[in-house]
């Protein structure tokens, strides 16, 4: 009776413990599902700082980029206003060149007309002159042939 005492205890515990054996199976398979979905989130987790890590990366280039630029724009308005200041003084040295250049100008017009109106007057004279030699050329001929005359 030993045996068939054992065969039941076995059957019986075997059937109340059945439950609880399934039970426990559920368990440890959802522990494994759990434990898989904590590798896969653990995994999502990694890839997210990773890209984190890319985008701070990314960012902080970005933002030496932003830098650089503002840097080489300030420096392109330096260099506008150094080359607005020396056109203004071109222009401003030009103008008085200009100035001055008409103002000689006008002065050898001025000097022109002054010699123009001289030279004017110089043939004028030249022109009278070379009239009262003529005159005189003539008169000198006439008073030579009286002389002439008057002696032969």
């Amino acid at each position: 009776m030993s045996q068939e005492l054992k065969e039941m205890l076995r059957s019986v515990l075997k059937e109340e413990l059945q439950p609880i054996h399934e039970r426990l199976e559920r368990l440890e398979e959802g522990q494994l599902r759990l434990e898989q979905n904590q590798q896969r989130l653990e995994e999502r987790q990694q890839r997210l700082e990773e890209r984190q890590q890319r985008l701070e990366e990314r960012q902080q280039r970005l933002e030496e980029n932003q830098l650089r630029l503002e840097k080489r724009q300030q420096h392109l308005e330096e260099n506008q206003l150094r080359l607005e200041e020396k056109l203004d003084h071109f222009i401003i040295e030009t103008r008085s060149h200009f100035k001055k250049v008409e103002d000689e100008l006008e002065q050898h017009r001025h000097m022109f007309e002054l010699a123009s109106n001289k030279w004017k007057s110089i043939e004028i004279d030249i022109d009278y002159l070379s009239a009262k030699t003529g005159k005189h050329d003539t008169e000198i001929n006439k008073l030579k042939k009286k002389l002439e005359f008057v002696q032969l």
